[in-house]
């Protein structure tokens, strides 16, 4: 029995490491590819960007707004309380650098149906729709306080909304922190998998999105992120059904340099797991996935603790071999997806530095045990919280808040991910 169960776990291993291969293979080749547009393309964009609390790379982030080699956009702050000190700075950046073209929006319904994020871009857009003192907007773009845009970044963003199958583009994310340790290594790690399974899946990220304002009012979308968690995830199967795609920018990644703590990582991987739970077609995929890759870790761990106890000293060896090379496999993974994406980065004229070999040694041996657990935690929730608001998950999928408190500046962190 004990041989019978080596060899199982033995060929699972081998399996896993094929499937995780092909993930990567397909992620790398996706963007080292290229992208055609049309050229000229240039119609009126209104950027959202939704703030609560202070992001330590807002400046950056603004600074990156401002910064656009693209005309005809305006800048829309959304908060969800006149009094956040998110509000006031970025008021005091758009004073001290003369830029004109923003508007601020806040919050004068905040709905129990969905995350504060998704009324934010409800009230934004209706009020962008009904404003005569605006050019008329025909594309909303979207991008997260902690992302910072390289120049050309809504240019390349907005381009392959000129094609008029694609009703929404995205590009996806990078970290690379200033200040290295245990969690942000650990979150890096996670992202550099996950966005390889982003690309598989076709998910789409929120914190750089465009939309055709046509594709808002046609999906009826403005109804669906009135009783949603997140607004970029459910776009895959929202489009589809409407026979319109979205398009995947290759080289369209953004970085993040925030640093944060081991338990904030672990609490933001289970929230992004939660968004495709809640969202997606492939979540089914996606679970099976995570608790597959972590029984089958476990099992390797046991099955060669009981061959040596059943004195099956050769296939316990066999199978240590086997699990020290899978470890190998997924080191080579995770750097090619790192090399494949420094190098979009680098395109776009943004340095960022690679993570250092004991760095990766010890980071990928957490991240694989972190990931099934916050898959299966993500499976099972009934409450999350985010960014101090707490939400109740409903057996329909349904969204609750539980209550609403304006952004409390003591409990402000030094991440913008809790």
């Amino acid at each position: 029995m004990a041989v019978i169960l080596g060899w199982i776990v033995l060929g699972s291993l081998l399996g896993l490491a094929v499937m995780q291969s092909i993930y990567v293979w397909l992620h790398c080749r996706f963007v080292a590819s290229s992208l055609e547009v049309e050229q000229g393309y240039q119609p009126e964009v209104a950027v959202l960007l939704c703030l609560r609390g202070r992001d330590p790379s807002l400046s950056d982030c603004l600074q990156g707004l401002v910064s656009q080699n693209y005309d005809s956009f305006s800048i829309h702050v959304i908060v969800d309380h006149e009094q956040d000190l998110a509000l006031q700075d970025a008021k005091n950046f758009f004073e001290a650098n003369g830029w004109e073209k923003f508007r601020v929006h806040v919050l004068k319904d905040h709905s129990k149906h969905c995350s504060l994020k998704c009324s934010a871009i409800v009230t934004a857009v209706l009020e962008i729709d009904e404003s005569t003192l605006e050019e008329e907007v025909e594309v909303i773009a979207l991008i997260d306080a902690d992302a910072v845009a390289d120049k050309n970044w809504l240019s390349d963003l907005v381009g392959p909304l000129s094609k008029p199958d694609v009703g929404a583009s995205t590009g996806n994310r990078w970290f690379a922190p200033k200040i290295s340790n245990l969690g942000s290594e650990v979150r890096k790690a996670w992202n550099a998998a996950a966005v390889a399974q982003m690309t598989f899946y076709k998910i789409p990220w929120g914190g750089s999105l465009a939309l055709k304002c046509s594709t808002i009012n046609d999906c009826d979308l403005l109804e669906k992120w009135s009783h949603a968690f997140c607004e970029g995830t459910m776009l895959t199967n929202v489009l589809k059904s409407n026979e319109l795609r979205i398009e995947r920018i290759p080289n369209l990644i953004l970085s993040n340099d925030e640093s944060t703590s081991l338990g904030g990582t672990f609490h933001w991987i289970v929230r992004q797991m939660l968004t495709v739970r809640l969202h997606h077609r492939d979540w089914p995929l996606v679970l099976l996935h995570g608790l597959f890759s972590g029984a089958v870790l476990l099992a390797a761990v046991f099955s060669i603790a009981i061959l040596i106890v059943a004195g099956v000293n050769g296939l316990a060896a066999g199978l240590l071999a086997g699990l020290v090379l899978i470890e190998v496999i997924n080191f080579g993974l995770i750097t090619a997806i790192e090399n494949a994406n420094v190098a979009a980065i680098a395109s776009r004229g943004i340095a960022v530095s690679k993570t250092s070999l004991l760095s990766r040694m010890l980071t990928i041996p957490i991240t694989q045990v972190l990931h099934p657990i916050a898959v299966l935690k993500a499976a099972l929730t009934k409450k999350v919280s985010w960014r101090g608001i707490e939400y109740m998950i409903g057996r329909k999928k349904t969204i609750e808040m539980i209550e609403y408190q304006p952004f409390d500046a003591s409990n402000d962190t030094s991440n913008s991910i809790g």
